[in-house]
């Protein structure tokens, strides 16, 4: 069964969710000369999705949620693996932080300003 998107093949070995020949191919697109262990990449491969959906998993739970949800998934990856999720939209999951500058730094600012205004008008 292969999906429209390509990846899914399980034909090959029905417990793995991506095929040998597929590994193949993404490892010649990245190197033509290159031929690696696809069982090793598999085995790889397969961890990764269940760490990845464990994970998940358990943010969905600290939500109190029964349902995975993309954002999920998606927190996990940006987060631990910086790896982007391309058509969801992350501003919703980033926490938005405020920069609070100190009312004293500000009024250093302004003494700065104020000052090289003052040597600008008496240099000219």
């Amino acid at each position: 069964m292969t999906s429209p998107g390509g990846g899914l093949d399980m034909t090959e070995n029905p417990s793995s969710l991506i095929s040998k020949r597929k590994i193949q191919e993404m490892v010649a697109q990245i190197d033509p000369s290159e031929r690696l262990e696809p069982e090793i990449l598999l085995e790889l491969a397969d961890e990764f999705i269940e760490s990845v959906t464990q994970f998940a998993c358990r943010l969905a739970t600290h939500r109190k949620s029964s349902t995975l949800e993309v954002k999920d998934v998606q927190l996990h990856l940006e987060r631990n693996w910086n790896i982007r999720i391309p058509g969801f939209a992350s501003e919703e999951i980033r926490s938005v932080r405020k920069s609070t500058v100190p009312s004293s730094h500000t009024q250093k600012l302004t003494a700065v300003n104020n000052a090289k205004a003052a040597i600008s008008t008496t240099t000219k």
